[in-house]
């Protein structure tokens, strides 16, 4: 009769190895039934799952290495969940139904090494089997759901159970196996078991592993949405961001990545609580989140782009505005903005006006978070300045004139960054031209502090600032004020010594900045300055320490063909004032000379 039944069952296909039946895409919803839910109930709807594991390939729940693997284990592996192999199995299910349906053994390890059998035993039975092997199996499908193993305290019999009841998930499809209340008991067991996930090293790790992997395979987290599990399936996101690390491998990520954008696409409204679970991983400076946490929220964000929008545009149009800020308060609504830029752009379009707003509010503390959250946002690598953001864009630049200097620094600073972060960018000329006119800022702090971001960028990439930029940051040498007149002078020291660094390079035009040694000569004439602090820099800073003699001459003559009437005079000074200094030095010897041969 076995025999007959598996002739009738439909055949793999060849190329997939998948049976007809096997539905991996988009799960129904199966338990969702109005007069069911009131009392009047009703057969529970198919249960569509995907592809059958492959008992082989380690993907199922009752997965164990091959140097653990049981006589039933092997003996299912060897001969195959047909015919006479399967009836076998199907027999030590019997027994192990019979054994698990009587008094259970009052220690847990022998529990455990029962289930451990059933576990191995239910992974050698095909999906959809015939009517002989259910009738022999159903003992054991009825004894796993007794009060006692259910409510059974020891860690590694809840995940022998669980690892017991994905496979009669798998094996009973596309009906339901249980009623609804069994079905949520489960649910909670298996959720319970996410939780060891945290410790790689833990007994049974691999089997809570491939439970998350048979979950996300074959989309029965959905169920949990018919059952209305909803504070269960938040509970699960919460575990989820909670234990996730580096030390998981890809394949656990990537299955927690699955069940929760699964649930979320198949939700019919996204709850609140869900929601602030899934936001609250976000923002760089999160206390109590760790990066692949955050990593993972992004994730899910942007796999559930389109089903998220509305909610997350509802919880930060009422953040921005204020409303509800007690339920909102442990979530930073600017590093939400930051994250979801990065992962779901189109979703902040809402939020523009809202941050426009805050550039233009009288509160400094707004305004200075806006501009920091925009400059760490366009200043992202690799990220455009958004369509939708260009007007953000225009209103940030502005605050380059704010009456508060603590928002100018920092304008400025953010603005370097995203010069660094991409020079070629299509904002840079105007982001160059709006720093070069706070070159004449009334702050002298915020004249040095755009000196810097000029001289950083061009450092950081030669050529990426224009020449003629660099003349007019080069004027500050006559800044009314003495530190920033010395750090200029420094920083032309420096993108001189880069240039002489990178003079081998044929796209290097010698003229170009052969009129730095004369802009720092001419300050030989500023009364601030000493002549024996203009000869240091010469001497010290404009090139490199390893730079041969040679090749420093070599500078030297290009430079003067560059020098007009006045620069060339400080040089003549300079020169003659170390002439000076050595017949001085030559007289100060010769007379200790003598002085020496008289003593003598």
């Amino acid at each position: 009769q076995e025999e007959d039944t598996a002739a009738q069952r439909p055949k793999p296909d060849p190329q997939t190895g998948h049976f007809a039946h096997e539905l991996s895409a988009s799960l129904p919803h199966q338990f969702r039934n109005s007069e069911s839910q009131k009392g009047n109930a009703k057969p529970l709807s198919p249960l569509r799952l995907g592809p059958r594991l492959d008992p082989e390939g380690g993907g199922g729940a009752g997965a164990a290495s091959a140097s653990r693997r049981s006589p039933a284990r092997q003996f299912a592996a060897g001969q195959g969940r047909g015919g006479g192999g399967m009836a076998a199995v199907a027999g030590q299910l019997r027994e192990l139904g019979d054994k698990l349906g009587s008094e259970l053994p009052a220690e847990a390890e022998a529990l455990a090494k029962l289930l451990e059998q059933a576990a191995e035993c239910l992974h050698g039975i095909e999906q959809s089997p015939g009517s002989s092997v259910m009738e022999a199996i159903q003992p054991c499908l009825t004894a796993v759901v007794r009060k006692e193993l259910l409510k059974h305290q020891d860690q590694d019999v809840k995940v022998l159970l669980a690892t017991c009841f994905c496979e009669i998930t798998r094996i009973t499809a596309p009906e339901a196996p249980y009623s609804d209340d069994v079905l949520r008991t489960i649910f909670r067991l298996i959720v319970g078991t996410f939780g060891g996930l945290a410790d790689v090293n833990s007994h049974y790790f691999s089997r809570r592993v491939a439970i998350l992997e048979t979950v996300a395979r074959y989309r029965a987290c959905v169920v949990m949405l018919d059952l209305e599990c909803n504070d269960l399936i938040t509970d699960m996101f919460r575990t989820f961001l909670e234990i996730v690390s580096e030390n998981h491998e890809t394949n656990v990520v990537k299955s927690m990545q699955t069940i929760m954008a699964l649930i979320i696409e198949e939700s019919e409204v996204i709850h609140q609580s869900l929601l602030h679970v899934l936001l609250s991983a976000l923002g760089r400076k999160k206390t109590g989140i760790s990066l692949s946490a955050r990593k993972l929220a992004r994730g899910v964000i942007e796999q559930s782009a389109g089903k998220l929008e509305p909610y997350i545009k509802k919880f930060l149009t009422s953040s921005l505005a204020g409303a509800n800020s007690s339920a909102n308060g442990h979530i930073d609504h600017h590093e939400v903005i930051f994250d979801v830029y990065q992962c779901a752009p189109r979703v902040l379009k809402v939020v523009v006006p809202y941050i426009t707003g805050e550039l233009l509010a009288d509160e400094v503390e707004m305004r200075s978070k806006s501009v920091e959250l925009l400059g760490e946002l366009f200043s992202l690598p690799g990220v455009p300045v958004l369509e939708s953001f260009k007007s953000l864009f225009i209103e940030f630049l502005k605050r380059l004139t704010d009456r508060v200097v603590e928002i100018r620094l920092s304008v400025t600073e953010h603005l370097k960054k995203c010069l660094i972060s991409n020079h070629s960018r299509p904002e840079a000329p105007e982001i160059i031209k709006a720093l070069c006119d706070r070159l004449l800022d009334y702050e002298e702090n915020v004249r040095k502090q755009v000196v810097a971001a000029v001289c950083d960028v061009a450092c950081h990439e030669f050529g990426a600032v224009p020449i003629e930029t660099i003349k007019l940051v080069a004027e500050r040498v006559r800044d009314k004020s003495l530190p920033v007149k010395c750090y200029t002078m420094e920083r032309l020291a420096d993108i001189y010594k880069l240039y002489c660094l990178k003079g081998s390079d044929s796209s290097t035009n010698s003229d170009n900045f052969e009129w730095i040694p004369g802009k720092i000569l001419r300050c030989i004439y500023d009364k601030d300055f000493r002549p024996e602090s203009i000869e240091s820099v010469l001497c010290a800073s404009l090139f490199p320490p390893e730079f041969p003699t040679k090749e420093r001459v070599k500078h030297w003559v290009i430079a003067a063909t560059h020098f007009d009437k006045v620069e060339m005079k400080a040089l003549e000074q300079i020169l003659l004032q170390k002439q000076r200094l050595q017949q001085e030095m030559l007289k100060y010897m010769s007379l200790r000379q003598t002085s020496q041969v008289c003593d003598s």
